[in-house]
């Protein structure tokens, strides 16, 4: 079964890895969502598509197509973009 890596972020108990059945993206998604509920799935996913600010990645390539294949023995990695920098106009300390 293909397996998710939760980033504790995202998760209800801190980072976990969750085996969850689907041959597509959004299936193995719809899938952990009626079983563990839909927080993962409304974190990484809007209108049927990834949002901006997540990356997902199968077996290490970035994917952006619900509809990807997923394998029966792939990992699937979800990556909140991080950000951080400067404020405009403001010294750092």
């Amino acid at each position: 079964m293909p397996e998710i890596k939760i980033p504790a972020v995202l998760g209800d108990r801190g980072a976990s890895t969750v085996e969850v059945a689907g041959s597509t993206l959004g299936e193995v998604f719809e899938n952990h969502a009626a079983e563990h509920g839909p927080g993962l799935q409304n974190s990484v996913f809007e209108d049927g598509e990834i949002k901006e600010f997540i990356n997902v990645y199968v077996d290490g390539s970035e994917v952006s197509d619900p509809d990807a294949s997923v394998e029966e023995d792939s990992r699937i990695r979800v990556i909140p973009a991080a950000s951080g920098g400067a404020i405009a106009g403001r010294s750092s300390f």
